[in-house]
């Protein structure tokens, strides 16, 4: 397994957990602050895996 294919799937596990938090927390009455900060946490940190992973050259071997 190489190393952006292991980015790839930790980017797409973390849009998958973002979104279903967002969703959860968007469709609940009760809406917690920390849930929602939460879930745009997961959205940046996927964002910033991913600018990571296609901004960094892998080594050439």
């Amino acid at each position: 397994m190489s190393l952006q294919l292991l980015f790839v799937i930790l980017v797409l596990a973390l849009i998958v957990a973002a979104g279903v938090l967002l969703v959860v927390v968007i469709f609940r009455r009760e809406r917690q602050l920390a849930n929602l900060a939460l879930a745009l946490f997961l959205i940046a940190l996927a964002v910033g895996v991913w600018w990571t992973s296609i901004r960094t050259p892998l080594p050439v071997r």
